[in-house]
């Protein structure tokens, strides 16, 4: 019995088998539909060559180097409101369109493809062959039914600028508010390009209108800034200018044209090298001091080696906060002891307060073989993440006034000529004091000589999508 009934099931199953596949297989009984789905899922460049030109200060071509990188790191954004796909990170300078692959995955039966705006012949799309993607292109999508389409634009954006170039423009030339400066110091106050200037006849404010290519300057007197200041010595801290004098004293400002003294005088000459939330500090009589009012000052007993090799003049600083957290004020200036410029550091954080952390000097010796040089007119900026030093012709007279940017990355212990990152190769010999700021916009300025120049490292200019 059971045996019958297991043969009678074997044989319902085989009819409904046969049954299945003669519906399916029926042209009379076709019921397979087509939808009308036709979008791109995705875009993937291929590897992409590139061609790199390496130009001296004048603009000769040095070297031409080929080589390539993967597309794949570029995201491309499809938006299918408007029907477009680019990529938002613009591809290196000297990347190479014309012969490119591009992977295309979507949902459809095929795309076809031509110059965007022309009425070429299109051409079907296949993930072998390569693109030509010099110009944007239109790419016709058509759905599974073969009655519904698509059209998208695809566009690969380049950068048409070498990001690790910097140019440079003249933007103004014998400006009268800058003619005759003896000595000068050159800052950003609000949205203005200032120079704090000596003349014979005082010390006077040379003020740009704006930071645009072109502008105009006019030059207004100080009040209460006597002619025993020292320029050089002008620190910006919380909205308030300070500068200290020869003779002593500190002086503040809060428009650069109104001055007035802070604290007491010191008992002997002073040099400002900076001003902190916590401390101004300053060297006098060949001591590192610190004071929180400018009036009591003490000396900075944790040194990590002697006296004798802190700067005596042409005293440089910059105060830098680092990603991880860490203050660090990094100090540049000329003993006559020393061949080269020393440099000094002191670095706090939250665990190692301000008032306990320790100045480091950083020695020239067989471990740092590449010092910063001693510049007349030193400028210390801090660009692109480093310290940067350039300024007139070297004491030791192996170097030309202007003939290059030192650039350090580990906050003074070591400073290499860039070969790329170029002055203006017009100003190269220049005689004259020279000073310089950086902007917001990440623009260096330089002012010598009643010229005005402006620069760029043209990636910091690039537009972050």
């Amino acid at each position: 019995m059971r045996a019958r009934k297991t043969k009678r099931n074997c044989w319902n199953l085989l009819l409904m088998t046969l049954s299945f596949l003669t519906l399916s297989c029926s042209k009379d009984n076709n019921t397979a539909t087509y939808n009308d789905y036709c979008y791109i899922k995705s875009v993937t460049l291929g590897n992409v060559k590139r061609k790199i030109e390496k130009r001296d200060r004048l603009g000769n071509l040095i070297t031409t180097t080929n080589t390539s990188f993967s597309g794949s790191a570029f995201a491309m954004t499809i938006n299918h409101r408007n029907n477009t796909i680019e990529n938002r990170d613009s591809l290196p300078y000297g990347s190479q369109l014309s012969a490119l692959l591009a992977t295309i995955s979507f949902d459809g039966s095929m795309i076809k493809y031509r110059e965007k705006g022309s009425n070429s012949e299109w051409t079907l799309y296949n993930s072998v062959d390569s693109l030509n993607l010099t110009k944007p292109l239109e790419l016709q999508l058509t759905a599974n039914d073969n009655n519904s389409n698509r059209t998208y634009i695809l566009k690969v954006n380049v950068h048409q600028q070498e990001g690790d170039s910097l140019y440079w423009k003249m933007c103004e030339n014998g400006i009268a508010p800058l003619a005759g400066i003896i000595d000068m110091k050159a800052f950003i106050w609000g949205d203005k390009l200032m120079a704090l200037g000596e003349k014979v006849s005082g010390i006077v404010l040379a003020e740009r209108n704006g930071l645009e290519s072109q502008g105009s300057w006019e030059e207004t007197a100080t009040t209460g800034l006597p002619l025993t200041a020292d320029l050089q010595t002008l620190r910006q801290h919380a909205g308030t200018l300070y500068l200290s004098t020869s003779d002593g004293n500190i002086f503040s400002s809060s428009d650069a044209k109104t001055w007035q003294q802070v604290g007491a005088p010191h008992s002997a000459a002073l040099t400002l090298i900076e001003k902190t939330d916590d401390y101004f500090y300053a060297i006098s009589e060949s001591k590192l001091l610190r004071s929180a009012d400018a009036t009591d000052w003490s000396h900075e007993e944790k040194l990590d080696t002697k006296a004798d090799s802190l700067p005596a003049y042409g005293i440089r600083a910059l105060t830098i906060g680092q990603a991880n957290g860490n203050t660090r004020i990094v100090m540049v200036g000329q003993n006559d002891d020393h061949a080269n410029a020393v440099v000094w550091n002191k670095m706090w954080n939250q665990s190692e307060l301000e008032k306990n952390a320790e100045w480091m000097y950083f020695p020239f010796s067989s471990d740092n073989k590449i010092p910063c040089p001693r510049l007349r007119y030193l400028n210390l900026l801090a660009y692109d993440g480093k310290c940067a030093a350039f300024g007139g012709a070297s004491m030791d007279g192996a170097h030309k006034a202007m003939d290059a940017m030192y650039f350090s990355q580990d906050y003074g212990i070591t400073w290499r000529p860039n070969d790329e990152l170029h002055l203006p190769a017009q100003l190269e010999g220049i005689e004259g004091c020279i000073t310089s700021t950086v902007d917001k916009n990440n623009f260096i300025w330089i002012i010598t000589n009643a010229q005005v120049w402006r620069g760029r490292l043209n990636r910091l200019g690039f537009v972050q999508q």
